[in-house]
């Protein structure tokens, strides 16, 4: 941080970090600054709040979001964002921790063209579509048709759906134009910052797990295989039956990808989770 460079809240998820590197610029900007200013600014009563919630040591209630908002002196829409990051970091519970990181995620693509890549990368890690047309487009049947992909992924989505997810897969160099059949898949990874994957995994898990109750609800036994079994399991074994299903899971990836002129793009979902729990 240099003399007179602003703390810009939305490079953060992290409002304790961004509570942190606002104090130290403040204090290199001007020496005088102190928790005890800061506290007079937002209306506290103790001069060591700020500090404690840095620390760790104590969180923010919805009271006093607004009165370090106030401190803070943000603007309507940096308001709104840290009360989301003050929400996301706080809560435990992975279904509103997503949902509050989607709206963070979405705050920051309307900032700069830098994170509405960001807000790309989650939609591909976390949209089942997206994932699905993107093996979609490596089938020999492929057409780089909106209203054709609609219909092969049984009008779940709608056109404009597939159309908005072409354009950000080509933003992604995820995919590439080719003149055969209109776009083909392209070689690369997707990289992203550890929160932004480990949200977005649960995303895609928890969509995927609802497709698979609407296929054992519609789809015929022909088109479906699903088999469960009810074990038990020495806890310093977890590790080891862990292992063998990602072996598994490799191996039939490994296996579909050999295969030549596939027409069919199919979703396989292997759960492991305790029934029974400690008492």
């Amino acid at each position: 941080m240099t003399q007179g460079s602003e703390t810009n809240i939305f490079e953060y998820s992290d409002y304790r970090k961004y509570l942190a590197d606002y104090y130290t610029q403040k204090k290199i900007n001007n020496p005088g600054y102190s928790h005890r200013v800061f506290a007079r600014q937002a209306g506290l009563s103790s001069p060591s709040h700020l500090l404690m919630i840095i620390k760790g040591e104590r969180n923010l209630s919805i009271k006093t979001i607004s009165k370090f908002s106030d401190g803070l002196k943000l603007s309507i829409k940096e308001k709104r964002y840290f009360e989301l990051m003050v929400l996301y970091t706080q809560t435990n519970e992975l279904e509103l921790k997503a949902r509050y990181f989607g709206e963070i995620i979405s705050m920051k693509a309307t900032i700069s063209g830098l994170y509405k890549l960001e807000k790309d990368k989650f939609d591909f890690l976390s949209q089942w579509y997206f994932v699905a047309i993107y093996v979609l487009i490596g089938l020999t049947v492929f057409k780089a048709d909106p209203q054709w992909i609609s219909r092969r992924l049984g009008n779940k989505i709608t056109p404009t759906q597939a159309k908005d997810t072409l354009e950000k897969l080509l933003k992604l160099n995820m995919i590439e134009t080719d003149p055969l059949n209109g776009f083909k898949q392209a070689s690369g990874a997707v990289t992203v910052a550890d929160d932004t994957r480990s949200i977005a995994v649960f995303e895609y898990h928890q969509s995927m797990i609802r497709l698979a109750f609407e296929a054992l609800k519609h789809k015929p036994l022909t088109e479906r295989e699903m088999a469960g079994a009810t074990i038990s399991i020495p806890k310093d074994k977890l590790p080891e039956i862990k292992e063998k299903i990602r072996a598994f899971r490799k191996e039939i990836n490994q296996l579909a990808s050999s295969y030549q002129d596939s027409e069919e793009v199919y979703q396989l979902n292997i759960q492991l989770f305790a029934l029974s729990e400690e008492i």
